[in-house]
């Protein structure tokens, strides 16, 4: 069985979920913000690049033809210039566009240890959504070391074990002790899969057939929330 968990005394709720920071994606007016940067840039080197190419046209417009080698220059020079901001536009799109990053996830069990007036069990990965936090939740080790050692029936028939939806959610909980797997999972290689469904009521882990022995592994750090 793993060694006890360490506890530690909870600070006081946070003003806002943690690992829920602002991004483009819920943040629109920041996204607008930056989408208006881009174009003001875009904007300003049209401007200057306009005024270098100028001085070799004439009132009309036309390239002076005594001037053409160097409006030729001066051509190749401000579009390798525009080639290059054009490049520094596209990524900061892709990264205000792209997918959201994964963030903190919490998922709440309660073992046979409820029947003693325990409190269940919160685990933390860092994932896209609830669905994606309990797929990668199980896949790791400890979580299969706490469902054969805490969560077993005594005949080793089935799992006494229960999910709590209402206590799972985005965010690291508030109160109480959470077994925080994100340094595992990041060990582990087990990547967020940028699924976009989220489904509180529905759970896809191993919670009502033992699951494979699981590899040995170090007790999770149980923090404090």
């Amino acid at each position: 069985m793993p060694s006890p968990p360490r506890h530690s005394p909870s600070p006081a709720p946070p003003s806002k979920p943690q690992g829920a920071a602002l991004t483009p994606i819920n943040d629109p007016d920041g996204l607008l913000r930056e989408l208006q940067a881009l174009l003001t840039s875009c904007e300003e080197l049209a401007a200057r690049h306009r005024a270098v190419l100028d001085q070799y046209r004439d009132t009309d417009g036309e390239v002076i033809e005594e001037k053409l080698r160097e409006y030729d220059d001066a051509r190749i020079t401000t579009a390798i210039e525009a080639s290059d901001h054009l490049d520094t536009v596209r990524d900061r799109l892709a990264h205000l566009l792209g997918p959201p990053a994964p963030r903190p996830f919490t998922l709440t069990f309660a073992g046979h240890e409820r029947h003693a007036g325990e409190a269940p069990t919160s685990f933390v990965v860092n994932a896209m959504n609830l669905d994606d936090a309990a797929r990668i939740l199980a896949g790791l080790p400890s979580w299969h070391e706490w469902y054969l050692a805490d969560a077993g029936t005594p005949d080793g028939q089935g799992a006494d074990i229960i999910y709590l939806p209402e206590q799972s959610h985005p965010g690291l909980p508030t109160r109480g002790a959470y077994v925080d797997l994100r340094d595992e999972q990041e060990a582990a290689a087990v990547p967020a899969s940028g699924v976009t469904r989220t489904s509180r009521a529905r759970l896809s882990v191993p919670v009502t057939s033992s699951p494979l022995a699981p590899a040995p592994a170090s007790p999770a750090a149980r923090t404090s929330h």
